[in-house]
């Protein structure tokens, strides 16, 4: 039920699209409301979209959720690599027939690189298609194909697609490992603290391994101002917004 209704509500989880539709809906039914109070949420989301457009809120809430992260630990005699999909594009690589990837990428980069330092680690790749549309292909079938198009021995890779969400890989996961084992998780370092309370609430050990920073930037005016771009807050807040609802949703509901 979950799943069902996050993707039923999926574009209602970015700020900038309910502030959209709030204003829409002002506009359309405004004449049936008393016209200070129509005034006042005019305003208000006018106000918000501003605000979360010039300055760079949602940049800082990824910092603030990436910051336990910035430090990286080293790695020794690591037994599983665990990498959560979130980086294929799949209707890209489907065109095309060649891997194309997104701001995630790094995800597939580093459990290369983490198993080439471990020669006796297994790689898990956990997702399939999370869209309620299923293609041909899926993340799992991408992801392939980069390993494939790198050179790494495809043997070291353990592909789990019938998943659908974080949730389910990693519950999905727990029937492949034990409890004394190393595993290390990869994944977005936004996206670190609503897996690792996951993985906390299946009772799943896991070590962070964080990848794809978005709120680390350069914080002198100079370069604030030549790298401006109201699009880019307003992506970043939603990414933030975002993640704390999964957050939320995690608590509440497992």
């Amino acid at each position: 039920m979950y799943y069902f209704a996050s993707k039923l509500l999926a574009p209602f989880l970015h700020l900038t699209n309910v502030l959209i539709f709030a204003f829409i809906l002002i506009i359309l039914f405004g004449k049936f409301f008393p016209k200070k109070y129509i005034k006042f949420f005019r305003s208000l989301i006018i106000f918000l979209f501003l605000t979360i457009g010039f300055f760079p809120i949602g940049t800082l809430g990824l910092k603030y959720l990436e910051k336990k992260h910035i430090d990286q630990q080293q790695f020794f005699n690591i037994d599983n690599i665990i990498v959560l999909a979130g980086s294929e594009n799949i209707e890209a690589t489907k065109i095309t027939n060649k891997v194309n990837l997104n701001a995630g990428s790094e995800r597939l980069i580093a459990s290369v690189k983490l198993a080439i330092e471990n020669k006796n680690a297994k790689i898990f790749f956990l997702g399939g298609d999370g869209n309620l549309i299923k293609t041909f292909i899926n993340e799992a079938i991408v992801s392939s194909k980069f390993y494939k198009d790198v050179g790494f021995d495809l043997n070291r890779v353990n592909f789990i697609d019938n998943t659908r969400n974080t949730y389910e890989n990693l519950k999905e996961f727990k029937k492949f490992t034990q409890q004394d084992k190393k595993n290390i998780l990869i994944t977005s370092a936004f996206h670190m603290e609503r897996s690792l309370l996951i993985a906390e609430k299946l009772n799943i050990k896991l070590v962070p391994y964080a990848v794809d920073y978005r709120g680390i930037n350069d914080h002198s005016i100079i370069n604030f101002y030549q790298g401006f771009s109201i699009s880019n807050n307003l992506g970043s807040f939603d990414i933030f917004f975002r993640e704390m609802l999964g957050i939320l949703a995690v608590k509440l509901f497992y």
